[in-house]
């Protein structure tokens, strides 16, 4: 019975972020802020492996030893494995008319008009990000990849 509930709080601690990013009304805003709860997902991702490895050490089973196996990953994830490393947001990026931006024609770009002022985001700095926070005109604008 401790594995299972060593399972369970590894995987609270290890997927529980990405799962809560598909959460309808919580979402990726939500996850991005999860930066701050790390310690408690580390501690929840190790307790969770100790009482797998407990239970497996005073009795060992197969059935025990199987479950240090998801029990490990997921206690790993829950280490290293930061909301804050994935949705690295770039503020306010420079910009620079297209003329001079020396982008070849195939470049693939992100691109917004508002009130007649176009602006564009190259992939090269959307895919390392996947958040962009930038103002058109005063119009602040978030470009999600």
């Amino acid at each position: 019975m401790k594995s299972l509930l060593g399972v369970l709080l590894a995987a609270i601690g290890g997927v529980g972020p990405l799962i809560i990013a598909f959460v309808p009304r919580l979402g990726i805003g939500f996850l991005a802020h999860l930066g701050k709860v790390n310690p408690l997902r580390r501690a929840l991702g190790l307790l969770g492996w100790l009482l797998i490895w407990q239970e497996w050490r005073w009795a060992p089973s197969l059935p025990r030893r199987l479950a240090l196996l998801p029990g490990t990953i997921f206690a790993l994830q829950s280490q290293f494995l930061e909301p804050r490393r994935i949705f690295v947001d770039l503020v306010d990026p420079p910009h620079s008319p297209a003329s001079r931006a020396q982008l070849p024609k195939t470049a693939v770009v992100l691109g917004a008009t508002i009130k007649e002022q176009p602006h564009a985001w190259t992939y090269a700095n959307l895919v390392p990000r996947h958040l962009i926070n930038d103002v058109i005109g005063q119009t602040p604008v978030l470009a999600a990849y």
